[in-house]
């Protein structure tokens, strides 16, 4: 598909959940070689136990090291197992992180020093390498040893505390987007790393929080209180301005369109296409501001009107006329949506374990777009970096083996 923009830059990913692999995926996208380090001791989330159903309704657990999820944050990579827990593990990890550029973890900020591998011993072995560490609180302060999943990062970040409806407690998005805005920092502050190293010859380690990547997400919040003094409410789907602002049901089950109206002239044209009905002309939604204060009534009637059209059909009538609306599509329409597919986010592979899978791609296509190569199996490229990599003989990878280095 092109020149690889990071042709040529190899990672080296201790990274499990969603924000490390999901960097190391995007890198890949570039061009990188990203290979992860695995060990069966503790495998990354994503390829462990699931819960399934069966017939009878009963609960039970089957191991899956090929989960759909892991296929998705971890495609194009490579994959070696090795057992970081062992001297001889450290000193092979050692001699990959000579032959590589940039060294990326999403591990507890006490993981690496405890394996005797921080940034002082990395530089030791390579004077220039490039560290990102993707904690969740960062490498630094009182909250770094803190445990966390995508909920605690979320709120402590100040994302759920803004989330809910008007007079209810705050709520949790159910996206998470704390894991891949982490990644996303990760990938810009890799990229800048790099062209740091180009100009300098010189490494250096990068801490991204990723609560702190979670605030920047709610610049509003943060302006209401240092502006104003105030705390900003919860207003569910509503915005500080706009009205009508939300997502309105329509015909079909469980099927809704987002519209946002920004102007007068926006309402207007709204209501010409609902056919002007005699309730629009009420003094109640005059101008914005009026139609800003009348909202439970307004969001009523708006449905009203939206509930005997297809998602679809409220789309294509309002934009049209220049209005802002959207169908609120679920997985199984994103997949089949035309404009989805003509772009072509969403990928076939052919999985080596788990068969054909469906994958989303990096939300950017161009000429230097590089992999669609679909996530490894365990171990899958333990040949690949102990021969032909660290030069290293069947007898010596049978002895690792053998005493649980490598598995």
């Amino acid at each position: 598909m092109g020149t690889h923009f990071l042709k040529g830059i190899r990672v080296i990913a201790l990274t499990w959940m969603w924000a490390g692999p999901w960097m190391g995926a995007v890198l890949a996208d570039m061009g990188a070689e990203v290979i992860k380090i695995e060990t069966s001791q503790r495998l990354d989330h994503q390829r462990v136990t699931k819960i399934l159903q069966d017939l009878n309704g009963d609960l039970n657990q089957k191991q899956d090291l090929n989960r759909g999820l892991f296929n998705i944050t971890n495609r194009g990579v490579k994959s070696c197992t090795l057992n970081l827990k062992q001297p001889k593990g450290v000193e092979i990890f050692k001699k990959l992180v000579k032959i590589s550029d940039i060294v990326i973890t999403n591990l507890s900020p006490r993981v690496m020093p405890g394996w005797g591998l921080d940034y002082a011993a990395l530089k030791e072995v390579k004077s220039d390498i490039i560290l990102i560490s993707l904690p969740a609180f960062g490498d630094t302060g009182p909250d770094k040893d803190y445990v966390s999943y995508a909920s605690t990062i979320e709120a402590a970040g100040g994302l759920s505390v803004s989330f809910g409806y008007p007079g209810e407690g705050p709520a949790l998005s159910g996206t998470y987007p704390g894991d891949p805005i982490g990644g996303m920092y990760g990938v810009v502050s890799t990229l800048t790393a790099l062209n740091y190293h180009y100009k300098t010859g010189k490494g250096q380690h990068i801490d991204v929080a990723q609560s702190e990547g979670v605030t920047t997400l709610i610049p509003e919040v943060i302006m209401e209180y240092v502006m104003n003094g105030r705390i900003r409410p919860r207003v569910g789907n509503r915005d500080v301005i706009m009205a009508p602002h939300g997502c309105y049901p329509c015909k079909g089950d469980d099927k809704w369109v987002a519209i946002a109206i920004g102007t007068d002239s926006e309402w207007t044209a709204l209501c010409q296409i609902m056919g002007n009905p005699v309730w629009s002309k009420d003094e109640m939604f005059f101008d914005q501001y009026s139609r800003w204060k009348n909202q439970d009534e307004l969001n009523k009637l708006i449905a009203s009107w939206t509930k005997d059209f297809t998602p679809y059909d409220v789309m294509y009538k309002l934009q049209k006329a220049g209005i802002a609306a959207g169908v609120s599509l679920n997985i199984e329409e994103a997949i089949n949506d035309p404009h989805c597919k003509e772009r072509g986010i969403f990928i076939e592979q052919t999985h080596p374990a788990a068969g054909k899978t469906i994958v989303y791609r990096s939300p950017w296509t161009s000429a230097l777009t590089a992999t669609e190569a679909p996530a490894p199996c365990l171990g899958e490229h333990n040949g690949y970096v102990f021969k032909k990599l660290l030069k290293m003989s069947d007898v010596d990878i049978t002895q690792l083996i053998d005493e649980k280095v490598i598995y």
